[in-house]
């Protein structure tokens, strides 16, 4: 059903409150957090929830709701208008898990100081080429350095909060340099060759023969020459040059080696999956200096956040479980029920929504949900019926409503909001092709046949429209060539 797919695909503010770097997500609130430029705005919009006595507004959740909206729809491309209500409401539990979190930061007394503002915000700076590519970058994302700052504040007491929580993972010296530690390799690799008539073993010996005796020629003057004529992979038109590597980004075998290795050095054929691996280090970051020092304690805190990664999702489950969350809104309760599995509860409170909003047939659709969950066939096909007659030309609602139909043996029925579904999407091809074999596997040929003309209608539209750019292009370089003579 509708909701337990956007249940499977939501993702929990645990994990964005774990993973959160500065002027990442765990800041999504945007003014709720950050001080609001328009005040009078956001104190006379409606509160939606409350945590522990703290109000989250109508104004909040609709800035967070888009910014959540704009990320889904880039990864998946454009939503249902069904699946609003589920983005919405986590847009709202991100809003929730923020305040729980700032309101720990408040109790603990959390502070950041000038020094520490000003030392990360330099951090980010130097990270661009100038101070002018800096301010150009803020301006381009609509922030000013006065709402970096503030975020910038947070993020610093959050790392505090984090490194107070997990004080008792100990973080050594030494991992603390492994991990900044990189060196930049290249390798000639030898892969064994595939033939029916040499066995496996057989085809390891050769690589590894072949493998000695290029190392048997190899110096650091003509390794790049020997990559580019032996080497296996696409790292042979740069020389054999793979980059900086860290600790745990490539397999252990070569990983173990590479960073045994002095500048220049050149390993012994090395053995892994992939077959066999001379490598030289042309570069070395070592842990020490200026650059060392201004990324220590970071590096010490994201050691200490990964070894203690389940105990900071245990704290935050148990701070949240343990905070006082009311659902105003009438919708995003109901939603909340459903999340709980309390549906009986949910259809009051979708019941309570409508009458509010009754010209909303997305509430009717979701109320229909819940009665699926139900075992009410009945009734969800009476929602659905609501939401269609509001909102005739979605159609995902006709879709919907359909199978309903079917699945309660109302083939005729079934069928026409099948069909309806279709008409309103003549250019969705997947969703035509969809129908169409719903219809067909109904043994319901005539009605299948009108899917069928629509789909061969948009393959011709297509047709013409490939040949009217193509017609389009050879006129244009019919053009340039009357030109250039």
């Amino acid at each position: 059903m509708f909701f337990q797919k956007m249940r499977n695909q939501m993702k929990t503010i645990v994990i964005i409150v774990v993973v959160a770097m500065a002027g990442g997500l765990l800041w999504a609130g945007g003014s709720f957090f950050f001080g609001r430029k328009d005040k009078d705005q956001v104190q006379a919009s409606a509160m939606v929830a409350t945590v522990n006595g703290e109000g989250i507004s109508q104004y909040d959740l609709h800035q967070a709701f888009l910014t959540q909206l704009q990320k889904v729809e880039q990864e998946q491309g454009r939503l249902p208008g069904i699946a609003y209500e589920a983005v919405k409401f986590d847009a709202l539990d991100t809003l929730i898990g923020n305040a729980v979190i700032i309101q720990e930061i408040n109790n603990r007394k959390m502070t950041a100081s000038k020094k520490e503002i000003d030392e990360e915000l330099q951090f980010i700076i130097d990270q661009f080429p100038s101070k002018d590519d800096f301010k150009l970058q803020l301006q381009m994302l609509g922030l000013s350095e006065e709402i970096l700052r503030a975020q910038i504040t947070e993020e610093i007491k959050f790392e505090k909060l984090k490194r107070e929580i997990l004080s008792e993972h100990e973080v050594s010296e030494q991992e603390i340099k492994e991990a900044y530690e990189r060196v930049r390799t290249s390798h000639i690799l030898i892969v064994p060759e595939v033939s029916e008539e040499v066995s496996e073993e057989e085809q390891w010996a050769i690589a590894e023969k072949n493998a000695w005796e290029i190392y048997e020629q190899v110096t650091e003057e003509n390794f790049a020459e020997l990559a580019k004529e032996h080497s296996a992979d696409s790292s042979s038109d740069n020389g054999g040059d793979l980059g900086f590597i860290s600790r745990g980004d490539t397999i252990p075998e070569f990983e173990n080696v590479a960073f045994d290795l002095s500048v220049g050095a050149i390993s012994e054929p090395v053995k892994s999956m992939y077959g066999y691996h001379i490598i030289t280090v042309t570069e070395r970051q070592e842990a020490e200096g200026e650059e060392f020092d201004k990324v220590r304690n970071k590096l010490a805190d994201l050691i200490r956040q990964n070894k203690g990664r389940d105990d900071l999702i245990a704290w935050f489950e148990k701070v949240e479980e343990e905070a006082d969350i009311v659902y105003i809104d009438l919708a995003m309760n109901a939603f909340a029920q459903v999340q709980k599995g309390n549906y009986e509860d949910a259809v009051h409170y979708y019941n309570l929504a409508i009458e509010e909003q009754p010209n909303d047939g997305y509430l009717y659709a979701s109320l229909a949900e819940v009665y699926k969950e139900l075992d009410n066939p009945t009734e969800a096909i009476n929602q659905y019926v609501k939401a269609t007659e509001i909102f005739n030309n979605d159609q995902w609602l006709y879709m919907s409503l359909g199978n309903l139909y079917i699945e309660e043996e109302r083939i005729d029925e079934g069928v026409e909001a099948l069909l309806r579904a279709s008409e309103l999407a003549p250019n969705d091809f997947f969703t035509q092709l969809s129908i169409y074999g719903q219809i067909n596997e109904l043994e319901r040929y005539d009605d299948a046949k009108i899917v069928e003309e629509r789909i061969a209608a948009y393959q011709e539209m297509l047709k013409e429209s490939s040949l009217a750019e193509e017609s389009a292009t050879d006129v244009i370089e019919l053009n340039d060539e009357e030109t250039t003579e």
